[in-house]
């Protein structure tokens, strides 16, 4: 902190000469005046001297019979002399300095920790929206009211808390706890039937069978009561448990596109553009027509792992343009297979056995449709809580 002050005031090195440079020490003693770094060479000694204390004490040396004679200038008044003809430069780092002065009352990067299952994008629009984002005004936030707006409208925030730290807006978040599937085996129920369906087999663990093995059965029918009578004829609520199999039928229909057009990669195209704060320059200006989808990858300027609010954007743009097909008949063919598959991997996934029963194809118009009829054999019970008054 000393050298500091010493170079924004300017200080000299100095040698000097004479019989009695002794006698000179000891009056800039008396009077305060501020020699250090004093090095004895001989009959010389060189030292250091503040600049305002130096231009004083030249009367001082002529009466003590020595002689000085500058050897180095440092500090800032030496630095601002030197300049002194260059006024653009010095306009320059005076701009420079109101600059970033006046950058302080914006923020530069918002920080968010916290975030489990919501989505960082999503959160991150939604404060931008409120008002929290890089570039905002410091001095317009209504923190308090920030925080409300945005847990009313992200449901999952539980607690929040954003703070300005300097230049950063630190978010702090937590998610609300997931309440906890509160399973009560307890509780009374029906067993029915939530489709249509021929019994295939039942394994009734608690509860009374309504219906027999090998009998139809239509959607919400019940299937194993947990109304019961005991030995003495008394009636007992009991909360059903059993595995009811049927044989059901499932009917989808797949279609495939004889002819229409597809998308196509046309063409590719970068786009650079300079941000600053809210601002955000092109400096590039790659040709992009017709239908297109773009990628946006922003980099930050860091400065000792602190994110400045400058940086590029770099722009990634593909140009599609439409094309016309037709499909023989072994593409048509491996269309419907792919959808049946997919119907298979998520519609009847549950089944533990699915065989195709039925199929038949038309076509209208552009349209290839194939209609198929699946035999599933499934458990098709689910329980129905009994309302005791």
């Amino acid at each position: 902190m000393v050298k500091l002050i010493r170079w924004l005031r300017g200080f000299v090195v100095f040698e000097l000469k004479g019989k009695f440079p002794e006698r000179f020490i000891n009056i800039c003693a008396r009077f305060g005046i501020s020699l250090f770094d004093p090095i004895p060479h001989g009959r010389t000694i060189t030292g250091s001297m503040l600049l305002c204390d130096y231009k004083n004490i030249r009367a001082v040396a002529r009466k003590c019979g020595v002689v000085l004679r500058v050897k180095e200038r440092h500090g800032l008044p030496f630095l601002f002399a030197k300049y002194r003809s260059r006024s653009g430069l010095l306009a320059g780092a005076a701009a420079f300095v109101v600059i970033i002065i006046v950058m302080q009352s914006f923020i530069w990067t918002v920080e968010i920790n916290g975030l489990d299952s919501v989505s960082a994008v999503e959160f991150a629009e939604t404060l931008k929206e409120s008002g929290v984002s890089v570039g905002a005004f410091k001095g317009s936030l209504d923190l308090q009211a920030i925080q409300r707006k945005v847990m009313q409208e992200v449901e999952d925030i539980g607690w929040m808390s954003i703070n300005i730290l300097g230049t950063k807006a630190q978010v702090e978040v937590k998610e609300k706890d997931g309440k906890p599937e509160i399973l009560n085996d307890n509780t009374p129920c029906n067993i029915k039937a939530y489709t249509d369906g021929i019994i295939v087999s039942m394994n009734i663990k608690n509860g009374k069978a309504v219906v027999p093995v090998g009998s139809a059965v239509k959607k919400g029918q019940l299937l194993v009561s947990g109304i019961v009578e005991n030995a003495l004829q008394n009636v007992n609520f009991i909360s059903s448990d059993a595995q009811v199999v049927a044989a059901t039928t499932k009917q989808n229909t797949f279609e495939a596109k004889l002819r229409g057009t597809y998308k196509s990669v046309a063409d590719t195209a970068l786009r650079h553009r300079v941000d600053f704060l809210w601002l955000s320059v092109p400096v590039s200006f790659s040709p992009v027509s017709g239908e297109y989808s773009s990628r946006n990858i922003t980099n930050r300027l860091f400065l000792n792992n602190t994110s400045l609010p400058c940086g590029y954007t770099s722009q990634y743009c593909t140009m599609f343009e439409n094309k016309a097909y037709t499909l023989d008949e072994g593409s048509r063919d491996d269309v419907i297979a792919a959808e049946e598959a997919l119907f298979r991997l998520f519609v009847l996934k549950d089944c533990e056995s699915a065989e195709i029963t039925s199929s038949s194809s038309s076509i209208d118009g552009d349209d290839y449709k194939v209609d198929v009829s699946y035999t599933c054999t499934e458990e098709i019970g689910y329980k129905e809580n009994i309302i005791v008054n």
